[in-house]
C-alpha cells in the first residue's frame, strides 16, 4: 500500500480531464483583482476582513494559472468555485466550499482545520488529502461521483485525523481517515472505506462509525486499522470485511446485508445484533463455480488468542445452495455455509437463524439459545462449558473431534431422521 503520508508525491499532476462531465460557469480567479490578492497575501487579507469570512464566488482555480503552491487559507467561503488540476497548500482553516466543484483535482493541504465541503462535487476521479492533521473536517451532502470502476482509478478522499462524510453520495472513490471516521447517512455504490493505516510497520489507528448508511455493490472496508469499528442500521449489497485490524471491539448492529465476507485480521471482540445476510454468490460469475454464503464471523488461526468475546443476538442468514451433503471439516478450505469462530473467553449465540453453520469453537463457556438451523458443524472444537437451551438444529449436527469439559445438552431439540455424529469426541447425547 502506498504510504499516505507522502500523498504529496500521489497522483502527480493528477487526470486532468473531466471525461465529459458538465463544468459550472466561473470566472478566472486572476481577473478577479480583489479577491486575487487576498489569497495571495494573508497579511493583507486580515488586515482588510479581520476575523470576517471573505466570500469568493464564481472563481475558475485550474491549470495553468496562479500558482497557490503552500499558500495559506483561512477565514474563506468559496461559493460555485471550480477546483481543477494540482493546488497543493501549507493549510486551510475555517474554510468553507459550498456548491463547488473538484473535477480531476489533486487538491492537498498540509493541515486542515474547521473545514466544511457542503453541497460540493468531485465530477469523477480527484485526490483531496490532509497531510499532516485535520480536525473537524466534514463532507455535507457531497457527491463523490467516480466514473471508472477499475480500482487503479479510483479517487481518494482521506485525512490523516478526523473527518466525517454526512450525506454524501458517490462511488469508486476510497473514503477515509486516520482519526476519529464517521459515516452518517450517506448513499453510495462499490467504495473503499479503509481507515488507518501501516507505516514501515507502525500502525495508525483510527475509530471508526457507520451509521444509518446503504451501500450498493461491494463495500470495502479493509485493510484498515481501527480501534473500534461500529456499524450501525445500515444495508450492505456485499460486506467485505478484507482483514481488517481493529485492536478493539467490532459492533454491527441493525444491519441488512446480502454477504459478509472475508476475515477480520484482529479483533478483541466481536458483536453482531439484529442483522439478517440474505445470501449472495461472493464468487466472480463465469470464473469460478458459484458460492453463496452469507456471513464470516472469524480472525485468522494465529490470531484467535486476540478475540476474547463474540455475541451473535438476533443474526438471520440465508441457505447455501448446492451443499446437499454435511459440513466438511471447518479446516478444509472447501467449506461452506457460515463460518463462526468464538471467543476464547465466552460465546454466545442465541435468537439466531443459521441453515448451515461451521462453529469453530475454542472457548471457556459457550451458551447457545433459541438457535434454529438444519445442519452445524462443530468440528474440532475445544470448549470448557457448553449450554443448549431451545435449541433446534433439524437435519445433521458433526461433533467430530470436539472436545467438551461440561456439557448441558438438555435444550438440545431431538428431531425423527436427525442424524448426530460424535467421532473421536467426548459427547454423549442419551
Amino acid at each position: 500500500m502506498t504510504n499516505r503520508r507522502q500523498f504529496l508525491a500521489i497522483c502527480g499532476t493528477a487526470c486532468l480531464s473531466t471525461g465529459g462531465c458538465t463544468r459550472m460557469a466561473a470566472k478566472r480567479i486572476e481577473n478577479m483583482p480583489r479577491e486575487y490578492a487576498l489569497l495571495m497575501n494573508p497579511e493583507q487579507r486580515r488586515a482588510v476582513v479581520g476575523d470576517q469570512r471573505l466570500k469568493i464566488s464564481g472563481a475558475d482555480f485550474g491549470v495553468g494559472g496562479t500558482d497557490f503552491y503552500e499558500k495559506e487559507w483561512e477565514n474563506i467561503h468559496f461559493y460555485d468555485c471550480i477546483f481543477y488540476g494540482v493546488i497543493h497548500l501549507t493549510s486551510i482553516r475555517n474554510c468553507v466550499f459550498e456548491h463547488c466543484q473538484f473535477p480531476g483535482s489533486n487538491f492537498q493541504a498540509y493541515d486542515f482545520e474547521n473545514v466544511v465541503f457542503l453541497r460540493s462535487d468531485t465530477l469523477g476521479e480527484a485526490n483531496l488529502m490532509a497531510g499532516n492533521t485535520s480536525k473537524n473536517v466534514r463532507f455535507v451532502e457531497c457527491d463523490f461521483g467516480g466514473k471508472n470502476s477499475d480500482e487503479n482509478h479510483y479517487g481518494a478522499i482521506y485525512f490523516n485525523q478526523d473527518v466525517s462524510y454526512e450525506d454524501c453520495t458517490g462511488q469508486y472513490m476510497s473514503l477515509a481517515g486516520n482519526g476519529i471516521v464517521l459515516y452518517r447517512n450517506c448513499n453510495f455504490g462499490p467504495v473503499y472505506v479503509n481507515s488507518g493505516e501501516s507505516i514501515n510497520g507502525k500502525k495508525v489507528y483510527s475509530t471508526v462509525l457507520i451509521e444509518n448508511c446503504e451501500f450498493k455493490g461491494s463495500t470495502g472496508l479493509g485493510p484498515s486499522y481501527s480501534t473500534s469499528l461500529t456499524i450501525l442500521n445500515s444495508k450492505f449489497d456485499v460486506l467485505d470485511i478484507g482483514s481488517s485490524d481493529v485492536s478493539g471491539d467490532v459492533l454491527i448492529e441493525d444491519v441488512q446485508a446480502g454477504a459478509m465476507i472475508n476475515e477480520f485480521y484482529s479483533a478483541r471482540s466481536i458483536t453482531v445484533r439484529n442483522s439478517k445476510f440474505r445470501s449472495v454468490n461472493v464468487r466472480p460469475p463465469g470464473v469460478y463455480p458459484k458460492v453463496y454464503r452469507s456471513f464470516k464471523c472469524l480472525v485468522p488461526v494465529e490470531n484467535r488468542g486476540n478475540l476474547k468475546s463474540v455475541v451473535l443476538d438476533g443474526v438471520e442468514c440465508g441457505h447455501d445452495e448446492g451443499d446437499d451433503g454435511y459440513l466438511p471439516n471447518l479446516i478444509d478450505d472447501t467449506v461452506s455455509g457460515c463460518w463462526i469462530m468464538g471467543g476464547v473467553d465466552t460465546t454466545v449465540i442465541r435468537n439466531c437463524k443459521i441453515p448451515k453453520a461451521s462453529l469453530w469453537l475454542e472457548s471457556a463457556n459457550v451458551t447457545i439459545e433459541n438457535y434454529e438451523g438444519e445442519k452445524a458443524s462443530f468440528v474440532t472444537s475445544k470448549i470448557g462449558s457448553l449450554t443448549f437451551r431451545a435449541t433446534a438444529i433439524a437435519k445433521a449436527i458433526d461433533f467430530t473431534g470436539v472436545q467438551v469439559q461440561k456439557l448441558d445438552a438438555k435444550g438440545l431439540v431431538r428431531f425423527a431422521g436427525q442424524k448426530i455424529v460424535t467421532a473421536d469426541s467426548n459427547v454423549y447425547l442419551p
